[in-house]
């Protein structure tokens, strides 16, 4: 059902209009069925909201008389996941999100708490939502950085296992958020340039703060990316030591066991007649040299600091 607020109204968005006819300037979050048998909208407002609604993008068109965009806001709690989606309808008189779940009203539940919708008017609405849209994500990205900096002490103290599932699950969200970012700036922009002047000039003005912070908050999300590229390399890193470690083993082994492999493949080969074999002191004497060639060895690679 149809949830309509009376921007004319004293904390209009506190609390749905009861009234059997509302007065303008309204806000409504509707379905998308709903829309469909709503009056009074253009065909190319219906047409153009069709293709945006299967769109997970952020997104504004202007038109002579009105304004029609999409929404796609990312789960801060996992990024990389679908976005929720909603589309809007804006005109002098109407502001109407086109929204199957919750998102329109839980968005315009923090509009109304936060204070920030100064004015009734359609237009203002619409910056206060985009403004609430971003207002804390400043917060969440020194969240994401501290979590990213605990991993870099991890893999530098060697105390715990990383994957690189985990460090790429960063640079994907940072990523995911920084396209997220510079689409709304891109919306904002369009707004505040006005031209079908749906809006007066300073509410247009209005979104090119709105542009600003996105753009920053962009910024911020490539920083990370980089950030999380530096982790995946220092990871990388770690990877080749332990293996280069593991094949430094191997080849100490190796060399260790080469005297008696040396000695196995003489002794083994299929002669009659081999010199020295039947020298009572042969067995021993063969076994102290290899001992010793180990031992000699050894010293060497902890000279080296091989071992």
């Amino acid at each position: 059902m149809a949830i309509v607020y009376e921007l004319n109204q004293p904390q209009p968005l506190r609390a749905p209009s009861i009234r059997a006819d509302p007065r303008p300037p309204l806000v409504k979050v509707i379905t998308s069925h709903e829309f469909d048998a709503l009056p009074n909208i253009s065909p190319e407002g219906r047409n153009g909201l069709a293709a945006l609604e299967p769109a997970e993008m952020n997104f504004v068109e202007l038109y002579p008389s009105f304004v029609i965009g999409s929404f796609a806001v990312p789960d801060k709690t996992d990024p990389t996941a679908d976005p929720d989606r909603m589309s809007f309808y804006l005109d002098a008189d109407r502001l109407i999100f086109i929204d199957d779940g919750t998102v329109a009203t839980d968005m315009l539940a923090k509009v109304a708490s936060s204070g920030i919708l100064t004015k009734a008017t359609t237009s203002h609405c619409l910056y206060a939502l985009m403004k609430t849209l971003i207002a804390d994500d400043f917060t969440w990205f020194s969240l994401m950085e501290d979590a990213m900096e605990k991993i870099e002490e991890v893999m530098l103290d060697h105390s715990e296992t990383v994957s690189s599932q985990t460090i790429m699950g960063y640079r994907r969200a940072a990523m995911r958020m920084g396209s997220y970012y510079q689409q709304i700036a891109v919306m904002a922009d369009l707004i505040a340039d006005n031209e079908n002047k749906v809006m007066s000039r300073e509410e247009a003005r209005a979104f090119s703060h709105v542009a600003t912070h996105a753009n920053h908050l962009a910024d911020r999300a490539e920083t990370l990316r980089e950030y999380s590229l530096q982790l995946r390399e220092l990871h990388q890193t770690q990877i080749d030591l332990k293996q280069n470690s593991t094949m430094q083993i191997l080849t100490i082994v190796t060399v260790m066991f080469a005297p008696l492999t040396l000695v196995t493949g003489w002794f083994g080969m299929n002669l009659t007649v081999l010199p020295g074999l039947d020298w009572p002191y042969m067995a021993a004497t063969i076994i102290t040299l290899a001992l010793v060639m180990i031992v000699a060895m050894v010293l060497f690679f902890k000279k080296k600091n091989w071992l």
